[in-house]
């Protein structure tokens, strides 16, 4: 088994989350060092781990990884994808890639010039319950799928998400877009479970996005609340010409043209409540690759990026491209033009990076 060595740029919440997994992963992985800034940080984290920290650029590239892992906070990781390109090493970066269409044009342009070996960590496709959802739509269970209902992901997230189950690829589409405001109790948050009954406005964003091909999602989310929320629930509905996947109940036809209802069969582990394995009518759609480490279903998607950016060093077969974060954040940015013109379309264009 080849073992791929990455080192670590950064070292906040989502950096953590790849050194933990790259020392869970040691028959994959090896982290050859994590990147500070600060030198007491530094000083102490060297203390607490058996992993080196380094302080600059070329100190975390001599310890010899075969790629970096950029993860220091998405309005960072343009002037940082910049910085590393002169040294040729292999990226694999957090969402998104740049922060505005310049940024991303810019970035295009250097890292196609340059030929860049560059993945991005988009991960909420990884996602076991999605993986699961994607392979029954590739089974064609549900017919050609023309049209989706989703309030899952934030952002780029989303319209990663979208992309994906819809399959349109890089398909130009008109959007519209209007945000409202609703009261809601204030239930959860990053500091534990709320019960004083704080009531707070949130914003609740709705948009069409109808692509060219006539296939149209709908997008519905409230990032204020609804990642951390005991009374808002997360939804996702797809319709194809046989059938409909609503949540976790898919209904269709068999053969025959007779109506069928089933619901995904998940398996947790009893410990850790990370998904085992995902069947639907006795068939299993996903299994989890790292059932005996014991990692949360977060932590499996962030795996796969991992796994992901191995085979891509390994073989040159992309598990998500420069091209693909680009597009997903073009298509956020254009939504939030949308909702500065409420109801009026705006509509997105062929980008170098989608040619």
């Amino acid at each position: 088994m080849t073992k791929i060595k990455y080192a670590i740029i950064g070292n906040g919440f989502r950096a953590q989350a790849f050194l933990r997994i790259g020392l869970t992963l040691t028959d994959q992985f090896e982290v050859t060092s994590v990147l500070f800034r600060n030198k007491e940080k530094a000083a102490e984290f060297t203390k607490q781990s058996s992993v080196p920290a380094s302080l600059t650029i070329e100190d975390c590239l001599a310890t010899n990884p075969d790629f970096v892992v950029i993860a220091i906070g998405r309005n960072a990781n343009f002037e940082m994808i910049k910085r590393l390109v002169p040294y040729g090493i292999p990226m694999l970066v957090e969402t998104p890639p740049a922060m505005n269409r310049k940024d991303l044009l810019s970035l295009w342009d250097i890292c196609a010039k340059q030929e860049v070996k560059i993945q991005i960590a988009e991960q909420y496709f990884l996602h076991p319950l999605y993986q699961a959802k994607l392979k029954v739509l590739e089974k064609g269970i549900l017919g050609e799928v023309h049209n989706l209902s989703i309030s899952w992901a934030h952002d780029y997230h989303g319209v990663s998400l979208l992309r994906k189950l819809l399959g349109v690829g890089f398909e130009n589409a008109q959007i519209c877009g209007k945000n409202f405001q609703f009261p809601v109790t204030v239930t959860d948050s990053r500091y534990g479970i709320m019960t004083d009954g704080e009531v707070t406005m949130a914003d609740r964003a709705r948009y069409t996005i109808e692509f060219e091909s006539g296939k149209v999602a709908f997008y519905d989310f409230s990032s204020d609340v609804q990642y951390r929320s005991k009374i808002r629930a997360r939804h996702l509905t797809i319709q194809g010409v046989r059938g409909e996947m609503d949540d976790e109940t898919v209904r269709c036809l068999t053969d025959d043209n007779q109506p069928l209802v089933q619901t995904f069969q998940i398996t947790q582990d009893i410990n850790t409540l990370s998904t085992y394995s995902i069947n639907l009518g006795g068939e299993c759609y996903d299994t989890n690759p790292f059932a005996s480490k014991r990692l949360t279903d977060d932590e499996i998607s962030i795996s796969r990026c991992l796994m992901g950016m191995k085979d891509y060093l390994l073989t040159g077969k992309s598990f998500y491209s420069l091209a693909d974060g680009c597009q997903d954040n073009y298509f956020f940015l254009l939504m939030q033009e949308a909702l500065l013109q409420p109801n009026i379309p705006v509509g997105s264009k062929t980008q170098p990076w989608s040619v």
